[in-house]
């Protein structure tokens, strides 16, 4: 409804101005892979309200744009929803009159349980705004509003609480100035949740209209920052080694015809070159041009300097280029740990006691089980088998293809035992893995989470509940193909380890074929984290039966491979799509039978000339294609790591390295972004990820590969910022973005392998 309509229902009104309260509030986070936010309230000081009459009110429609997208309910707007938690339960609708309803039908226990929140518009710092809206209920009652950052610490720019409401429609309104940096993103939320001043509420229903957010005074106003493009010429910001091809990608093709190699050390230019080529790149919306310097070998640190194009960000040439960077990107692991103290001599800022050490309940039962340790997944705290099960296979299967890379020295309690880290950082997964299996069926739970995500607080601070989530085929499949690598891998280094996940391995097959086609999982109603959903559990199956045929050698799985309809599952090598894991051990195991080796290398060879086609079509040689999705840069290193393995199963495939080479190059700066993607290295890395340690120390971890570009724009902040933006640089640098920026131990793992096959070639 319009506020003229208001103007002429004035009579049966009641009119109120309502202070604004400014300031950090106490918050909590819902954010994850599939999150959203929420706050929970904090007591403010507050003005004394002012009431005024609604005829004095100058602003209108016509006089300035209201910026709250749908805020007068003309009809359904995608900006607007409802988060519920801790027994909540409210859903919203518009109704005839042109009113957003809420129905609330249990308030539960805190502010936040029902909230009703807006995204889709930007405050800028020092601007005065003014927003105002009409409320009711059909039960007497007490509310929270604010306008809040919308990641991080979730404080308030604005707010106010204990506002009472009835069922006669009230106007509030609010003046403020924004005294923090822009936000181009921030969340306008009204929390309609459990109020001790209430107590417990009866299902009732809460009408909101005329929601509107004008700009007074933009005098002073500071735009937002929205990471604008970097240099001109984008290199592997980390560097290269001496016999690398060294290919610089020029942003514009029609700027220079040359460019010079200038070494940072000597203070010389020791190189020029030609810039060639014209490239158009429809995922970057650019016609790129390459300068090719891989004649320069000799160790120091350089840039690339044209006329039109400037500078490049500095690079090193070093053999032992990568040597740091592998080492960290394989202690991020060992800083996720969970269940265990991390002390300061090897964890530095981020030592923390023990956490989550309670034991689990398992879902929909009073039974409580031992399931501690593990690796904390992402930017959350949560535990799941489904993508764990990926971060252990890739580090088995990159310390099984090329161990010699791997050393005893990188730094983590077990460092000098003997055994190399790598093997002690995937044991850690694997004892939390085996607590995860039940012992009497077989089977293994999916994951063990708390019902909600926690706040951006470190580990040990989070006392909730914890709970086990049921059985799942996908995550049975999964766990029996990672026991069955890791029982021939340890087998060196530990009999009685390798002989254990050889057991649990068969059993968990076992439980797979005595509940064929049950599939996957999806989380009960009351469970708001990271779900893993995977209806297909064939490829799982399929893995599975691979790994023990090539562990046992047993023509048992190899005539059970047989039976496998190839064509009735995607390729892939995620948390997912799990099928090329599977062909990857099949065709490296002993023997094979004809008519299973030739369909297995056709399907391996269909998902090769895909990636090689993108890659070929790409001016930054990404083998995305032109849609970047949620965790594009871990499938740019499946990519990469799908490309070394090909290396090693097919005859004549000399080119594959080099193509991999491209996607580690990509990852580290070659690319339409400018960003090195992983933190900590080069010269522009992510700072802001959605990483809860990271938020709450105020410092970012290092050696963590964030997810990079998402065209989907699946996050309220990317969704603002990068509207419109060619696909490949839809990537932005804020902890509010957990669709582009969240890290986890599954991305960082096929960068390992990577790492490790480049390193070794």
């Amino acid at each position: 409804m319009r506020r003229l309509l208001a103007l002429l229902l004035v009579g049966s009104i009641i009119l109120s101005m309502t202070a604004c309260a400014k300031g950090n509030t106490e918050t909590t986070d819902t954010t994850d892979s599939t999150e959203d936010v929420t706050v929970t309230d904090e007591n403010d000081s507050v003005e004394s309200p002012t009431a005024i009459p609604i005829e004095e009110e100058t602003i209108s429609e016509e006089e300035n744009e209201n910026l709250i997208p749908g805020g007068y309910f003309d009809q359904e707007s995608s900006k607007w929803g409802t988060y519920t938690e801790s027994g909540g339960a409210g859903k919203i609708s518009v109704n005839p009159d042109g009113q957003l309803e809420v129905v609330i039908e249990n308030s539960g226990t805190v502010g936040h349980a029902v909230q009703v929140y807006c995204d889709g518009f930007e405050l800028l710092k020092n601007a005065v705004y003014e927003i105002s809206f009409d409320i009711s209920s059909s039960i007497d009652r007490i509310m929270e509003w604010r306008i809040q950052l919308n990641g991080g610490d979730y404080h308030a720019y604005v707010s106010e609480e204990n506002v009472g409401i009835t069922n006669e429609m009230k106007h509030f309104t609010c003046t403020f100035t924004m005294e923090e940096e822009s936000d181009p993103a921030p969340r306008l939320c009204f929390n309609l949740g459990f109020y001790q001043l209430d107590g417990e509420l009866a299902s009732h229903t809460v009408t909101l209209d005329n929601v509107e957010l004008f700009l007074k005074d933009a005098s002073r106003a500071e735009p937002a920052a929205t990471g604008d493009m970097g240099p001109s010429i984008n290199i592997n910001q980390v560097g290269y080694r001496s016999d690398d091809n060294k290919i610089a990608i020029f942003r514009d093709s029609s700027l220079d015809n040359k460019f010079e190699v200038y070494n940072v050390d000597a203070g010389k230019i020791v190189y020029t070159g030609y810039v060639l080529g014209s490239v158009q790149t429809i995922s970057a919306g650019e016609t790129v041009a390459y300068g090719d310097f891989s004649s320069v070998k000799e160790a120091g640190t350089y840039k690339l300097v044209a006329a039109n194009s400037g500078e490049s960000y500095e690079f090193v040439i070093n053999d032992e280029v990568y040597d740091d960077l592998i080492d960290d990107v394989v202690r991020m692991l060992y800083l996720q740990r969970c269940g265990s103290e991390l002390k300061p001599e090897y964890a530095g800022d981020f030592a923390h006691a023990a956490c989550h050490t309670q034991k689990g309940i398992i879902y929909g039962t009073s039974e409580k089980k031992d399931v501690s340790g593990g690796w904390h997944d992402a930017g959350d705290y949560g535990r799941y088998v489904v993508p764990g099960a990926k971060a252990v296979a890739d580090i088995l299967l990159a310390y099984e293809d090329y161990s010699h890379v791997f050393t005893d020295d990188v730094g983590i309690p077990e460092s000098g035992n003997g055994i190399p880290d790598i093997l002690d950082e995937a044991r850690y997964e694997l004892e939390w893995m085996l607590k995860m299996q039940d012992k009497k069926s077989g089977g293994v739970y999916h994951k063990v989470t708390g019902l909600n995500f926690e706040a951006m607080v470190m580990p040990e601070t989070v006392t909730d509940d914890l709970y086990i989530m049921p059985i799942s085929n996908c995550a049975t499949g999964d766990f029996a193909a990672v026991m069955a690598i890791a029982a021939r891998v340890y087998k060196l280094f530990d009999s009685a380890v390798a002989k254990e996940c050889h057991t649990s391995s068969i059993r968990a097959l076992d439980y797979l074929e005595a509940n064929d086609g049950e599939g996957g999982y999806r989380n009960p109603g009351d469970v708001l984290t990271g779900e893993y959903p995977d209806t297909v559990d064939t490829d799982e199956y399929f893995w599975a039966l691979s790994e023990l045929y090539k562990t046992t050698g047993s023509s048992v799985y190899e005539k059970k491979i047989a039976t496998i309809d190839f064509d009735s599952f995607d390729d892939g090598m995620g948390w997912q799509a799990v099928s090329l894991y599977g062909y990857y051990a099949y065709l490296t195991a002993e023997k094979q039978n004809d008519d299973i080796k030739k369909k297995i290398i056709n399907k391996f060879n269909t998902y090769l000339n895909s990636v090689e086609k993108n890659i070929e079509a790409d001016g930054y040689f990404s083998s995305m294609g032109d849609v970047y999705y949620w965790g594009s840069n871990m499938t740019l290193a499946n990519n990469g790591m799908a490309l070394l393995m090909a290396n090693r199963i097919i005859e004549n495939s000399t080119d594959f390295d080099q193509l991999a080479k491209k996607q580690l190059d990509y990852l580290l700066g070659a690319n339409s972004t400018s960003y090195c993607f992983v933190t900590g290295y080069g010269s522009q890395s992510p700072q802001n990820t959605h990483h809860r340690p990271s938020e709450a120390l105020g410092t970012t971890m290092i050696g963590m590969l964030v997810g990079g570009a998402n065209s989907n724009l699946e996050d309220p902040y990317a969704e603002n910022v990068l509207s419109g933006r060619p696909a490949a640089k839809c990537y932005v640098d804020n902890m509010q973005s957990y669709s582009c920026n969240e890290i986890t131990v599954y991305w960082n793992s096929p960068l390992i392998y990577l790492l490790a096959g480049l390193e070794a070639n």
